[in-house]
């Protein structure tokens, strides 16, 4: 039976993390963990839709979904079953909540380490992008965006985006038939266009974590991966921001049971600035959970006015907005926002408290040190020290930084980042027929009334 190494037990990540760069610009790090007789890895390069014109966002996760559909090698029949065979897997995907980057992800039986590293390399390297199979994503593109076209909560959320972010801006959604248009244009060439401009080596890093030999890990993605083309530069673009854009709207939607709303607002908070755990600690205790937090005890459970209520901050290496989401009854729907910004208003008055503060760090700590029991989650926290620019120290220096935060510093953080006067507060759901439901009852009991009177 496996096990994992206490924690106690671990050396500094700095001392124990192996790190090496190629001279065509790839970073490798190595974390050897005998315990587990398996490997996982965590990865990223920057391709994601930043770096597409704006019209096309979409190229960036089409890309990178696609780069497993087939290689000059194998088809993607061939790659799956060696994959399937073993009970190992291997992912790439782009998505709109990191404009920046593509996420690499796979894990195998540390017995299968090669075969995982061959099969990565190999379809980073040299695919192919077969037209027939980009046809069948795009068909399984356009109906995901239909369905999503029928979800309140998408709906709400690509409406306030589109009022504070204009066109162009990377956190702009557009609506679901330019989407879709924007789709179906696809040809193949342009998916290779784009793999040709952004995917190199001067952007890659790849974190091993599992039963390895460090050496040989190393060795053996520099055979790999030494002679790739170094392709684009790291440098991210800088991406202005944006003035608030208070104001309210309604997206009707026939038939729906249930309304979602948004209350946004954009920041200037990137994952990397120095006063983020300070807002993720404020925040936690305002919003992250519908159970436990300001938001979800008194809107859900105390005033029974949403289904589930909860708030962050999008922030990574592009400032995202802060948002706060509901899903309520239409008919609750100005009652549930009117307690949520009164809520808002409450909390940026008193901050928070002692205890709070204490019980957010611990969870905090404690969540961290609970993915680290993995190799999995200690590969993807190795990668996001990397990503974001922290170095490997910042995986050993975590707790402390977050033991340090004191209440001023997060309630001064929060409140320089959340103002309830700038949120631009959209909704989506069947209001008109609420409404007029509510009429209905309402002058049905008016005229019982009379009569028994």
């Amino acid at each position: 039976m496996s096990r994992s190494a206490p924690a106690s037990a671990r050396r500094p990540f700095a001392e124990s993390i192996v790190r090496r760069a190629l001279s065509n610009g790839v970073s490798l790090f190595v974390l050897e963990n005998h315990f587990n007789p398996t490997i996982s890895i965590s990865g990223s390069l920057h391709a994601g839709g930043l770096f597409a014109s704006p019209d096309r966002r979409l190229i960036a996760s089409v890309t990178a979904g696609e780069l497993a559909k087939g290689t000059t090698r194998h088809s993607k029949l061939e790659i799956a079953e060696a994959l399937e065979s073993r009970g190992a897997s291997l992912s790439f995907a782009a998505d709109a909540s990191d404009p920046v980057g593509v996420d690499i992800a796979g894990a195998a039986l540390s017995r299968d380490t090669e075969t995982l590293l061959d099969l990565l390399v190999e379809i980073l390297t040299s695919p192919t992008f077969p037209t027939d199979e980009l046809e069948k994503e795009k068909k399984r593109l356009v109906g995901s965006i239909r369905q999503q076209q029928d979800q309140t909560s998408v709906r709400a959320y690509d409406a306030a985006s589109r009022r504070i972010y204009p066109a162009g801006h990377p956190l702009h959604r557009r609506r679901g038939e330019e989407r879709i248009a924007s789709v179906e244009s696809l040809v193949r060439e342009d998916v290779e266009r784009f793999y040709d401009e952004r995917y190199g080596a001067g952007t890659l890093q790849i974190v091993v974590v599992g039963d390895v030999e460090s050496r040989r890990i190393l060795d053996g993605f520099e055979s790999r991966l030494g002679r790739w083309r170094s392709g684009p530069a790291p440098a991210i673009p800088a991406v202005a921001s944006v003035p608030a854009s208070p104001g309210r709207e309604s997206v009707e939607m026939a038939e729906k049971a249930s309304a979602d709303v948004v209350l946004v607002s954009p920041s200037d908070l990137k994952r990397a600035d120095p006063g983020f755990l300070s807002c993720q600690l404020a925040n936690s205790a305002l919003g992250q959970s519908s159970l436990t937090s300001r938001l979800g005890v008194r809107v859900r459970d105390i005033e029974g006015l949403t289904y589930g209520i909860h708030s962050t901050f999008h922030a990574t290496h592009i400032a995202g907005p802060f948002v706060v989401s509901l899903t309520v009854k239409p008919e609750s729907r100005d009652a549930a926002v009117s307690s949520t910004l009164d809520e808002i208003g409450r909390f940026l008055k008193s901050g928070l408290t002692d205890k709070e503060l204490k019980e957010e760090k611990s969870s905090r700590i404690g969540k961290f040190k609970v993915d680290l029991a993995s190799n999995a989650g200690l590969a993807s926290a190795i990668d996001a020290a990397v990503y974001y620019g922290f170095g490997i120290e910042y995986l050993d220096e975590f707790p402390s930084k977050v033991a340090a935060v004191t209440k001023e510093e997060a309630d001064a953080e929060f409140r320089k980042r959340v103002r309830p006067d700038q949120f631009t507060i959209v909704s989506a759901g069947s209001f008109f027929r609420s409404e007029q439901l509510t009429r209905g009852r309402g002058d049905a009991g008016t005229r019982g009334s009379g009569q028994k009177s």
